[in-house]
């Protein structure tokens, strides 16, 4: 007969093995950076982690090159906390993911506004969304169009060219097919190389994507890039609400929005290092700006960007030039 001191012994040895591990342990950020552990973004949220144990959260960190598995294991709930693209994240938040969206924000200023805006803690019932909160945004950079052929000078033009597009945003694909051009199926990891090697025509992509995934070798002598933004594109910080202490979520967004300046200050070096960085023609650029406008608004109405977020973006924009005809459009 076992001794029942031994009895209690591997009882309690049992109950403590078997407990599941998530009971008890550190909530886990899971980080998108194509750079792995070496990376930047990697880096910062390791000093993100340090901050955060003011706010009554100890989190371990966990790099991910590839942001499609990232989500899925955020979803599964092998993650408490995810950093990844705001174009990602619309599946999160709706609203917040949808400020990615096609012209929506000129330039860093006007998304300065919009991130400022939503670290106030009257905005946080629209950074909730079921089981998930926002918890922090940065900007990653203007997306600007990259391509193989300078002749390609106008919209017009193309018509019938290929161009990549994330396979898991449906507006790109929509506002690829309202110019006429091809889609080619793509995604963060690949995109670079379908247009380096000549697979695709045109991308769409930040400046901080220029050297490190050899951009100019599309755009080589022949090609250019159009210095006009089609979107601001973010980085969100996405956590599972119940996992995190009250009030984490207002302290995480407003450290956030302290790195606003110095992300910024990266981007635009990355922008003067881009080579044949030309705007469009004379007299194009207000012509885009109101074929993106519309885009963005048939978008809105398909229900692919969250109405709420496309008011709050127009009030920027029209702080900011109220002159502009769109400013006196009840529309968007």
């Amino acid at each position: 007969m076992i001794p029942l001191r031994l009895f209690k012994a591997y009882l309690l040895l049992s109950l403590t093995v078997s407990a599941p591990a998530s009971a008890s342990a550190a909530p886990m950020l899971c980080v998108f950076d194509m750079a792995g552990k070496q990376g930047p973004l990697f880096a910062a949220m390791k000093e993100y982690a340090l901050s955060a144990r003011a706010w009554g959260a100890r989190l371990d960190v966990r790099a991910y090159i590839d942001e499609r598995v990232v989500a899925e294991d955020f979803k599964a709930g092998q993650c408490d906390a995810v950093l990844l693209t705001g174009v990602r994240a619309r599946q999160f938040n709706f609203f917040t993911g949808s400020i990615d969206s096609i012209g929506g924000l000129p330039d860093y200023p006007a998304l300065k506004q919009v991130i400022a805006t939503l670290a106030r803690p009257e905005t946080r019932p629209l950074l909730q969304q079921g089981d998930y909160e926002v918890s922090g945004l940065l900007p990653l950079g203007a997306a600007y169009l990259f391509l193989r052929d300078r002749q390609i000078n106008s919209v017009a033009k193309m018509a019938g060219r290929k161009m990549a597009v994330l396979d898991y945003d449906p507006a790109q694909l929509r506002m690829v097919e309202r110019i006429g051009a091809q889609a080619v199926a793509s995604d963060v990891t690949n995109f670079a190389g379908k247009f380096n090697n000549g697979q695709v025509d045109v991308v769409a992509s930040p400046a901080i994507a220029y050297l490190p995934l050899e951009l100019y070798k599309g755009v080589g002598s022949q090609g250019v890039v159009l210095k006009l933004p089609v979107a601001q594109l973010t980085f969100q910080m996405v956590t599972r609400k119940a996992r995190f202490p009250e009030g984490f979520g207002l302290s995480s967004r407003q450290w956030f929005l302290e790195k606003f300046d110095p992300m910024i200050r990266e981007i635009r070096m990355a922008e003067d290092d881009i080579l044949f960085f030309f705007p469009p023609p004379d007299g194009d650029a207000p012509k885009y700006t109101e074929m993106m406008r519309e885009a963005r608004i048939a978008m809105t109405q398909q229900g692919l960007y969250d109405p709420k977020m496309m008011r709050l973006m127009k009030k920027v924009r029209c702080r900011q030039s109220p002159e502009q005809a769109e400013c006196a459009d009840n529309r968007e």
